[in-house]
Protein backbone atom coordinates (compact mmCIF):
# COMPACT_ATOMS: atom_id res chain seq x y z
CA UNK A 1 0.00 0.00 0.00
CA UNK A 2 1.30 3.47 -0.88
CA UNK A 3 2.17 5.66 2.08
CA UNK A 4 1.63 9.03 0.38
CA UNK A 5 -2.15 9.04 -0.09
CA UNK A 6 -4.51 11.87 0.73
CA UNK A 7 -8.11 12.98 0.45
CA UNK A 8 -9.47 16.24 -0.91
CA UNK A 9 -12.70 17.30 0.81
CA UNK A 10 -13.89 20.72 2.04
CA UNK A 11 -14.68 21.13 5.73
CA UNK A 12 -18.11 22.53 4.90
CA UNK A 13 -19.05 19.37 2.98
CA UNK A 14 -18.66 17.17 6.05
CA UNK A 15 -21.79 16.16 7.97
CA UNK A 16 -22.90 18.59 10.66
CA UNK A 17 -25.69 18.99 13.17
CA UNK A 18 -26.42 22.47 11.85
CA UNK A 19 -26.55 22.29 8.08
CA UNK A 20 -22.82 22.47 7.30
CA UNK A 21 -19.57 20.74 8.22
CA UNK A 22 -17.72 22.52 10.99
CA UNK A 23 -14.68 22.67 13.26
CA UNK A 24 -16.23 20.14 15.63
CA UNK A 25 -16.74 16.44 16.09
CA UNK A 26 -17.32 15.56 12.41
CA UNK A 27 -13.87 16.96 11.51
CA UNK A 28 -12.29 14.99 14.34
CA UNK A 29 -14.07 11.80 13.29
CA UNK A 30 -13.06 12.36 9.67
CA UNK A 31 -9.42 12.73 10.67
CA UNK A 32 -9.63 9.54 12.69
CA UNK A 33 -11.07 7.75 9.66
CA UNK A 34 -8.29 9.11 7.44
CA UNK A 35 -5.67 7.86 9.86
CA UNK A 36 -7.26 4.44 10.34
CA UNK A 37 -7.62 4.03 6.57
CA UNK A 38 -3.94 4.69 5.89
CA UNK A 39 -4.17 8.23 4.49
CA UNK A 40 -1.55 10.87 5.30
CA UNK A 41 -3.03 14.09 3.89
CA UNK A 42 -6.27 16.06 4.10
CA UNK A 43 -6.67 18.84 1.51
CA UNK A 44 -9.33 21.18 2.86
CA UNK A 45 -9.46 24.05 0.28
CA UNK A 46 -9.51 27.68 1.53
CA UNK A 47 -11.04 28.16 4.98
CA UNK A 48 -11.49 31.91 4.63
CA UNK A 49 -14.94 33.56 4.47
CA UNK A 50 -16.87 32.57 1.36
CA UNK A 51 -17.66 35.12 -1.33
CA UNK A 52 -19.99 35.44 -4.34
CA UNK A 53 -21.51 32.13 -5.41
CA UNK A 54 -20.42 30.62 -2.07
CA UNK A 55 -16.89 30.35 -3.42
CA UNK A 56 -13.99 30.33 -0.94
CA UNK A 57 -11.74 31.55 -3.78
CA UNK A 58 -13.29 35.04 -3.78
CA UNK A 59 -13.20 35.95 -0.11
CA UNK A 60 -13.81 39.20 1.73
CA UNK A 61 -10.74 38.56 3.89
CA UNK A 62 -7.67 36.35 3.41
CA UNK A 63 -6.76 36.41 7.10
CA UNK A 64 -10.12 35.39 8.58
CA UNK A 65 -11.90 32.04 8.89
CA UNK A 66 -15.46 31.35 7.72
CA UNK A 67 -17.69 31.79 10.78
CA UNK A 68 -20.23 29.23 9.53
CA UNK A 69 -17.61 26.60 10.35
CA UNK A 70 -17.73 27.42 14.06
CA UNK A 71 -19.09 24.39 15.89
CA UNK A 72 -22.03 25.25 18.14
CA UNK A 73 -21.67 21.84 19.81
CA UNK A 74 -18.16 22.84 20.89
CA UNK A 75 -19.54 26.07 22.35
CA UNK A 76 -21.99 23.99 24.38
CA UNK A 77 -19.16 21.77 25.60
CA UNK A 78 -17.17 24.83 26.62
CA UNK A 79 -20.07 26.27 28.60
CA UNK A 80 -20.83 29.23 26.33
CA UNK A 81 -24.23 27.83 25.34
CA UNK A 82 -26.73 25.75 27.27
CA UNK A 83 -28.25 23.78 24.43
CA UNK A 84 -28.58 23.94 20.66
CA UNK A 85 -31.19 22.07 18.66
CA UNK A 86 -30.55 20.34 15.35
CA UNK A 87 -30.78 22.22 12.04
CA UNK A 88 -30.87 20.34 8.71
CA UNK A 89 -28.50 17.63 10.08
CA UNK A 90 -29.18 15.19 7.20
CA UNK A 91 -29.13 17.77 4.40
CA UNK A 92 -27.33 16.76 1.21
CA UNK A 93 -26.84 20.38 0.16
CA UNK A 94 -25.57 23.37 2.13
CA UNK A 95 -27.93 26.34 2.36
CA UNK A 96 -25.36 28.95 3.35
CA UNK A 97 -27.81 31.75 4.13
CA UNK A 98 -30.02 29.52 6.22
CA UNK A 99 -27.01 28.18 8.13
CA UNK A 100 -25.77 31.70 8.85
CA UNK A 101 -29.24 32.80 9.98
CA UNK A 102 -29.53 29.83 12.34
CA UNK A 103 -26.04 30.07 13.80
CA UNK A 104 -25.98 33.85 14.22
CA UNK A 105 -28.47 33.81 17.08
CA UNK A 106 -26.45 31.24 19.01
CA UNK A 107 -23.11 32.84 18.25
CA UNK A 108 -24.34 36.13 19.68
CA UNK A 109 -25.64 34.36 22.80
CA UNK A 110 -22.24 32.70 23.19
CA UNK A 111 -20.56 36.08 22.76
CA UNK A 112 -22.64 37.65 25.54
CA UNK A 113 -21.64 34.82 27.86
CA UNK A 114 -18.02 35.00 26.72
CA UNK A 115 -17.47 38.70 27.43
CA UNK A 116 -18.48 38.18 31.06
CA UNK A 117 -15.41 35.99 31.46
CA UNK A 118 -13.20 35.82 28.31
CA UNK A 119 -11.11 32.72 27.72
CA UNK A 120 -7.42 32.78 28.32
CA UNK A 121 -5.55 33.96 25.23
CA UNK A 122 -8.27 36.25 23.90
CA UNK A 123 -6.40 39.49 24.60
CA UNK A 124 -3.24 38.07 23.06
CA UNK A 125 -5.18 36.96 19.98
CA UNK A 126 -6.54 40.47 19.42
CA UNK A 127 -3.15 42.05 19.99
CA UNK A 128 -1.41 39.73 17.51
CA UNK A 129 -4.07 40.04 14.80
CA UNK A 130 -4.33 43.72 13.95
CA UNK A 131 -6.49 42.95 10.91
CA UNK A 132 -9.44 42.07 13.17
CA UNK A 133 -10.52 45.71 13.57
CA UNK A 134 -10.36 46.43 9.84
CA UNK A 135 -12.17 43.21 8.94
CA UNK A 136 -14.93 43.78 11.48
CA UNK A 137 -15.37 47.39 10.40
CA UNK A 138 -15.38 46.37 6.73
CA UNK A 139 -18.04 43.72 7.35
CA UNK A 140 -20.21 46.16 9.29
CA UNK A 141 -19.99 48.84 6.61
CA UNK A 142 -20.76 46.35 3.84
CA UNK A 143 -24.10 45.71 5.56
CA UNK A 144 -24.68 49.45 6.00
CA UNK A 145 -24.13 50.01 2.28
CA UNK A 146 -26.24 47.00 1.27
CA UNK A 147 -23.14 45.11 0.09
CA UNK A 148 -22.06 47.69 -2.47
CA UNK A 149 -18.33 47.65 -3.22
CA UNK A 150 -16.26 49.80 -0.84
CA UNK A 151 -15.15 52.20 -3.59
CA UNK A 152 -18.73 53.50 -3.67
CA UNK A 153 -18.84 54.30 0.06
CA UNK A 154 -18.74 57.81 1.48
CA UNK A 155 -15.29 59.25 2.16
CA UNK A 156 -16.05 59.80 5.85
CA UNK A 157 -16.58 56.07 6.29
CA UNK A 158 -13.49 55.13 4.31
CA UNK A 159 -11.47 57.43 6.56
CA UNK A 160 -12.43 55.25 9.51
CA UNK A 161 -9.90 52.70 8.23
CA UNK A 162 -7.08 55.23 8.59
CA UNK A 163 -7.55 55.48 12.37
CA UNK A 164 -5.22 53.58 14.66
CA UNK A 165 -8.08 52.87 17.06
CA UNK A 166 -11.47 51.31 16.52
CA UNK A 167 -14.28 53.88 16.08
CA UNK A 168 -16.44 54.02 19.22
CA UNK A 169 -19.65 53.67 17.22
CA UNK A 170 -18.52 50.24 16.04
CA UNK A 171 -16.88 49.05 19.24
CA UNK A 172 -19.44 46.34 20.05
CA UNK A 173 -19.54 45.02 16.49
CA UNK A 174 -15.75 44.88 16.33
CA UNK A 175 -15.62 43.00 19.62
CA UNK A 176 -18.24 40.54 18.41
CA UNK A 177 -16.35 39.85 15.17
CA UNK A 178 -13.12 39.46 17.13
CA UNK A 179 -14.82 36.92 19.38
CA UNK A 180 -16.03 34.87 16.42
CA UNK A 181 -12.58 34.80 14.84
CA UNK A 182 -10.97 33.88 18.16
CA UNK A 183 -13.38 30.97 18.55
CA UNK A 184 -12.97 29.85 14.92
CA UNK A 185 -9.16 29.79 15.17
CA UNK A 186 -9.33 28.15 18.60
CA UNK A 187 -11.51 25.34 17.24
CA UNK A 188 -9.50 24.89 14.03
CA UNK A 189 -6.24 24.78 15.97
CA UNK A 190 -7.75 21.98 18.05
CA UNK A 191 -8.50 20.12 14.80
CA UNK A 192 -4.95 20.66 13.55
CA UNK A 193 -3.49 19.44 16.84
CA UNK A 194 -5.58 16.27 16.62
CA UNK A 195 -4.56 15.79 12.97
CA UNK A 196 -0.89 16.02 13.89
CA UNK A 197 -1.41 13.47 16.66
CA UNK A 198 -3.03 11.13 14.11
CA UNK A 199 -0.26 11.64 11.54
CA UNK A 200 -2.44 13.65 9.14
CA UNK A 201 -0.94 16.61 7.28
CA UNK A 202 -3.33 19.46 6.42
CA UNK A 203 -3.13 21.03 2.95
CA UNK A 204 -4.96 24.30 2.27
CA UNK A 205 -5.27 26.51 -0.80
CA UNK A 206 -4.22 30.12 -1.37
CA UNK A 207 -6.13 31.88 -4.19
CA UNK A 208 -3.78 34.04 -6.28
CA UNK A 209 -6.06 37.04 -6.66
CA UNK A 210 -8.31 38.87 -4.20
CA UNK A 211 -11.62 40.42 -5.17
CA UNK A 212 -12.15 44.16 -5.06
CA UNK A 213 -14.94 43.57 -2.51
CA UNK A 214 -12.45 42.57 0.17
CA UNK A 215 -10.71 44.13 3.13
CA UNK A 216 -7.43 42.98 1.52
CA UNK A 217 -8.02 45.33 -1.41
CA UNK A 218 -9.39 48.20 0.69
CA UNK A 219 -6.48 48.21 3.12
CA UNK A 220 -3.86 47.83 0.37
CA UNK A 221 -5.25 50.10 -2.35
CA UNK A 222 -1.81 51.15 -3.52
CA UNK A 223 -0.93 47.53 -4.28
CA UNK A 224 -3.41 47.31 -7.18
CA UNK A 225 -3.76 48.90 -10.61
CA UNK A 226 -6.57 51.39 -9.94
CA UNK A 227 -7.58 54.89 -10.97
CA UNK A 228 -8.09 57.86 -8.61
CA UNK A 229 -11.59 56.62 -7.72
CA UNK A 230 -10.25 53.16 -6.90
CA UNK A 231 -11.80 51.48 -9.91
CA UNK A 232 -9.57 48.76 -11.41
CA UNK A 233 -7.90 49.80 -14.63
CA UNK A 234 -7.00 46.23 -15.53
CA UNK A 235 -8.61 42.98 -14.46
CA UNK A 236 -7.68 39.30 -14.44
CA UNK A 237 -8.52 36.42 -16.73
CA UNK A 238 -7.04 34.30 -19.47
CA UNK A 239 -6.66 35.16 -23.20
CA UNK A 240 -8.50 33.22 -25.93
CA UNK A 241 -7.14 29.76 -26.64
CA UNK A 242 -8.09 26.56 -28.43
CA UNK A 243 -10.91 26.00 -25.96
CA UNK A 244 -12.45 29.47 -25.90
CA UNK A 245 -12.63 32.21 -28.54
CA UNK A 246 -13.50 34.76 -25.85
CA UNK A 247 -10.99 33.60 -23.26
CA UNK A 248 -11.85 33.77 -19.57
CA UNK A 249 -12.80 37.01 -17.81
CA UNK A 250 -12.40 36.70 -14.02
CA UNK A 251 -12.61 40.39 -13.25
CA UNK A 252 -10.49 40.69 -10.11
CA UNK A 253 -8.15 43.70 -9.80
CA UNK A 254 -4.54 43.23 -10.91
CA UNK A 255 -1.59 43.61 -8.54
CA UNK A 256 0.82 46.48 -9.11
CA UNK A 257 3.97 44.37 -8.97
CA UNK A 258 6.25 47.36 -9.58
CA UNK A 259 4.85 49.00 -6.45
CA UNK A 260 5.01 45.73 -4.52
CA UNK A 261 8.68 45.29 -5.27
CA UNK A 262 9.47 48.49 -3.32
CA UNK A 263 8.76 46.77 0.00
CA UNK A 264 9.76 43.23 -1.06
CA UNK A 265 6.17 42.19 -1.75
CA UNK A 266 5.19 42.61 1.89
CA UNK A 267 1.43 42.35 1.27
CA UNK A 268 1.68 39.16 -0.79
CA UNK A 269 4.26 37.57 1.49
CA UNK A 270 2.16 38.18 4.59
CA UNK A 271 -0.97 37.03 2.78
CA UNK A 272 0.63 33.64 2.18
CA UNK A 273 1.86 33.61 5.77
CA UNK A 274 -1.69 34.16 7.02
CA UNK A 275 -2.88 31.09 5.08
CA UNK A 276 -0.03 29.06 6.54
CA UNK A 277 -1.51 29.63 9.99
CA UNK A 278 -4.29 27.23 9.00
CA UNK A 279 -2.30 24.38 7.46
CA UNK A 280 0.97 22.49 7.10
CA UNK A 281 1.30 22.77 3.32
CA UNK A 282 -0.10 25.52 1.09
CA UNK A 283 -1.17 24.95 -2.51
CA UNK A 284 -0.66 28.07 -4.65
CA UNK A 285 -3.69 28.35 -6.88
CA UNK A 286 -2.95 29.76 -10.38
CA UNK A 287 0.78 29.43 -9.74
CA UNK A 288 1.57 30.43 -13.32
CA UNK A 289 0.63 34.06 -12.52
CA UNK A 290 3.78 34.42 -10.42
CA UNK A 291 5.60 33.92 -13.73
CA UNK A 292 3.19 35.37 -16.31
CA UNK A 293 -0.25 36.82 -15.66
CA UNK A 294 -3.02 38.01 -17.97
CA UNK A 295 -4.29 41.61 -17.95
CA UNK A 296 -7.56 42.67 -19.55
CA UNK A 297 -8.77 46.29 -19.82
CA UNK A 298 -11.43 46.94 -17.16
CA UNK A 299 -14.87 47.23 -18.70
CA UNK A 300 -14.30 44.65 -21.41
CA UNK A 301 -17.03 42.02 -21.65
CA UNK A 302 -14.64 39.23 -22.63
CA UNK A 303 -10.92 38.44 -22.54
CA UNK A 304 -10.19 38.91 -26.25
CA UNK A 305 -7.88 41.84 -25.51
CA UNK A 306 -6.12 39.95 -22.76
CA UNK A 307 -2.35 39.87 -22.91
CA UNK A 308 0.40 38.26 -20.88
CA UNK A 309 2.64 40.32 -18.61
CA UNK A 310 5.79 39.23 -16.75
CA UNK A 311 5.10 38.41 -13.09
CA UNK A 312 7.36 38.89 -10.05
CA UNK A 313 9.04 35.53 -10.59
CA UNK A 314 12.18 34.96 -8.47
CA UNK A 315 11.93 38.37 -6.81
CA UNK A 316 8.80 37.30 -4.98
CA UNK A 317 9.91 33.82 -3.98
CA UNK A 318 13.30 35.05 -2.81
CA UNK A 319 11.51 37.57 -0.57
CA UNK A 320 9.08 34.90 0.66
CA UNK A 321 11.72 32.31 1.52
CA UNK A 322 13.98 34.92 3.12
CA UNK A 323 11.28 35.69 5.68
CA UNK A 324 9.67 32.25 5.86
CA UNK A 325 12.37 29.72 4.93
CA UNK A 326 10.37 26.73 6.14
CA UNK A 327 7.16 27.42 4.24
CA UNK A 328 5.95 24.35 2.30
CA UNK A 329 4.25 24.98 -1.04
CA UNK A 330 2.57 23.13 -3.90
CA UNK A 331 2.39 24.69 -7.36
CA UNK A 332 -0.93 24.47 -9.20
CA UNK A 333 0.75 24.27 -12.59
CA UNK A 334 -2.16 23.27 -14.80
CA UNK A 335 -3.10 24.49 -18.25
CA UNK A 336 -1.16 25.54 -21.34
CA UNK A 337 1.98 26.91 -19.69
CA UNK A 338 5.04 28.75 -20.91
CA UNK A 339 8.33 26.89 -20.22
CA UNK A 340 9.28 29.70 -17.82
CA UNK A 341 6.43 28.67 -15.48
CA UNK A 342 7.89 25.19 -15.08
CA UNK A 343 11.39 26.62 -14.71
CA UNK A 344 10.17 28.82 -11.85
CA UNK A 345 8.47 25.85 -10.22
CA UNK A 346 11.57 23.69 -10.49
CA UNK A 347 13.97 26.39 -9.30
CA UNK A 348 12.27 26.28 -5.89
CA UNK A 349 11.74 22.51 -6.03
CA UNK A 350 7.96 22.82 -5.77
CA UNK A 351 5.83 19.75 -6.47
CA UNK A 352 3.42 20.25 -9.36
CA UNK A 353 0.10 18.60 -10.23
CA UNK A 354 -0.85 15.74 -12.56
CA UNK A 355 -4.59 15.39 -13.30
CA UNK A 356 -5.48 11.96 -14.66
CA UNK A 357 -8.74 13.16 -16.24
CA UNK A 358 -6.59 15.54 -18.34
CA UNK A 359 -3.69 13.23 -19.11
CA UNK A 360 -4.80 9.61 -19.41
CA UNK A 361 -5.35 9.89 -23.20
CA UNK A 362 -1.95 11.52 -23.78
CA UNK A 363 0.63 8.78 -24.23
CA UNK A 364 3.41 11.30 -23.64
CA UNK A 365 2.08 12.54 -20.28
CA UNK A 366 4.02 11.08 -17.37
CA UNK A 367 3.79 11.63 -13.64
CA UNK A 368 7.01 11.69 -11.61
CA UNK A 369 8.00 11.31 -7.96
CA UNK A 370 7.84 15.15 -7.82
CA UNK A 371 4.20 15.43 -8.93
CA UNK A 372 0.98 15.24 -6.99
CA UNK A 373 -1.44 12.92 -8.76
CA UNK A 374 -5.19 13.58 -8.69
CA UNK A 375 -7.98 11.82 -10.59
CA UNK A 376 -9.50 15.32 -10.68
CA UNK A 377 -9.70 18.30 -8.35
CA UNK A 378 -12.68 20.06 -6.79
CA UNK A 379 -13.14 21.89 -10.13
CA UNK A 380 -13.50 18.67 -12.12
CA UNK A 381 -16.10 15.98 -12.56
CA UNK A 382 -16.00 13.07 -10.17
CA UNK A 383 -14.19 10.06 -11.59
CA UNK A 384 -17.43 8.12 -12.07
CA UNK A 385 -19.21 11.14 -13.54
CA UNK A 386 -16.31 11.72 -15.92
CA UNK A 387 -16.36 8.11 -17.13
CA UNK A 388 -20.12 8.32 -17.75
CA UNK A 389 -19.75 11.31 -20.05
CA UNK A 390 -16.71 10.24 -22.10
CA UNK A 391 -17.10 10.02 -25.89
CA UNK A 392 -17.21 6.53 -27.36
CA UNK A 393 -13.69 6.79 -28.82
CA UNK A 394 -12.29 7.54 -25.35
CA UNK A 395 -14.16 4.60 -23.84
CA UNK A 396 -12.70 2.41 -26.59
CA UNK A 397 -9.20 3.72 -25.77
CA UNK A 398 -9.63 2.83 -22.08
CA UNK A 399 -11.00 -0.65 -22.87
CA UNK A 400 -8.00 -1.30 -25.09
CA UNK A 401 -5.72 -0.06 -22.31
CA UNK A 402 -7.27 -2.04 -19.45
CA UNK A 403 -9.01 -4.91 -21.21
CA UNK A 404 -12.36 -5.03 -22.97
CA UNK A 405 -14.15 -6.67 -20.04
CA UNK A 406 -12.61 -4.46 -17.38
CA UNK A 407 -14.65 -2.41 -14.95
CA UNK A 408 -13.37 0.99 -16.07
CA UNK A 409 -13.93 2.72 -12.72
CA UNK A 410 -11.95 0.08 -10.85
CA UNK A 411 -9.29 -0.07 -13.57
CA UNK A 412 -8.71 3.68 -13.67
CA UNK A 413 -8.69 3.78 -9.89
CA UNK A 414 -5.97 1.12 -9.71
CA UNK A 415 -4.06 2.81 -12.54
CA UNK A 416 -3.99 6.02 -10.49
CA UNK A 417 -2.67 4.17 -7.45
CA UNK A 418 0.20 2.76 -9.52
CA UNK A 419 1.40 6.09 -10.94
CA UNK A 420 4.67 7.52 -9.58
CA UNK A 421 3.88 10.46 -7.29
CA UNK A 422 5.01 12.74 -4.50
CA UNK A 423 1.45 12.43 -3.21
CA UNK A 424 -1.68 10.82 -4.63
CA UNK A 425 -4.83 12.66 -3.61
CA UNK A 426 -8.38 11.49 -4.28
CA UNK A 427 -11.55 13.48 -3.92
CA UNK A 428 -13.59 11.72 -1.26
CA UNK A 429 -16.39 11.39 -3.82
CA UNK A 430 -14.11 9.20 -5.95
CA UNK A 431 -13.30 6.94 -3.03
CA UNK A 432 -17.06 6.58 -2.51
CA UNK A 433 -17.72 6.01 -6.20
CA UNK A 434 -20.16 8.93 -6.48
CA UNK A 435 -21.27 10.51 -9.75
CA UNK A 436 -21.50 14.18 -10.74
CA UNK A 437 -24.39 14.82 -8.35
CA UNK A 438 -21.59 15.00 -5.78
CA UNK A 439 -19.45 17.44 -7.77
CA UNK A 440 -18.09 20.35 -5.72
CA UNK A 441 -17.64 23.07 -8.34
CA UNK A 442 -18.12 23.78 -12.03
CA UNK A 443 -15.85 26.76 -12.86
CA UNK A 444 -17.33 29.77 -14.63
CA UNK A 445 -20.85 29.18 -13.31
CA UNK A 446 -22.49 30.99 -10.39
CA UNK A 447 -25.55 29.11 -9.17
CA UNK A 448 -27.07 27.49 -6.08
CA UNK A 449 -25.38 24.13 -6.76
CA UNK A 450 -21.65 24.93 -6.76
CA UNK A 451 -19.97 24.48 -3.38
CA UNK A 452 -23.15 23.06 -1.81
CA UNK A 453 -22.43 19.31 -1.77
CA UNK A 454 -22.60 17.84 1.73
CA UNK A 455 -22.34 14.34 3.13
CA UNK A 456 -25.45 13.60 5.19
CA UNK A 457 -23.55 11.16 7.40
CA UNK A 458 -20.08 9.76 7.98
CA UNK A 459 -21.64 6.30 7.98
CA UNK A 460 -21.16 6.16 4.21
CA UNK A 461 -17.38 6.04 4.73
CA UNK A 462 -17.83 2.48 5.91
CA UNK A 463 -20.91 1.30 4.05
CA UNK A 464 -20.20 2.84 0.63
CA UNK A 465 -16.41 2.79 0.48
CA UNK A 466 -15.89 1.00 -2.84
CA UNK A 467 -12.25 0.06 -2.75
CA UNK A 468 -9.73 -0.22 -0.03
CA UNK A 469 -6.15 0.64 -0.79
CA UNK A 470 -5.11 -2.94 -1.50
CA UNK A 471 -7.84 -3.14 -4.14
CA UNK A 472 -10.13 -5.50 -2.24
CA UNK A 473 -13.81 -4.95 -1.51
CA UNK A 474 -14.51 -3.49 1.96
Amino acid sequence: MKDNLGVLFPVGSLPGHHGVGDFGRSSLRFIRWLSNSGFKYWQVLPLNPIGPGNSPYMSTCSMALEERYISLDELVREGLLDNVGLFNPKAKKIDYQAVLGFKEEYLYKAYKNFIKKPFRGYSKFKKENKWLVSYALFTSLRKKYNYQTWNTWKKKDLKLFDCSRAPKAYKDEIEYFSFKQFIAFRQWNKIRKFAKKCGITIIADCPFYVGIDSVDCLMNKDQFLMDEKYNPTMVSGCPPDAFSDDGQLWGTPIYDFKKMKEDNYHFLVERLASYMKTCDILRLDHFRAFDTYCVIPAGDVNARRGKWEIGPREDFFDALYKKYPNIKLIAEDLGDLFPSVLELRDKYNLPGMFIVEFTIFDVNAKSTPKTIVYPGTHDNQTLRGWLKTLPEENIKFLKNKFGDKADLFDSVFRYILELPSFMTIFQLQDLLGLDDNARINCPGIVDDINWTFKLPSLGCLKSSYKLNLQGKEE
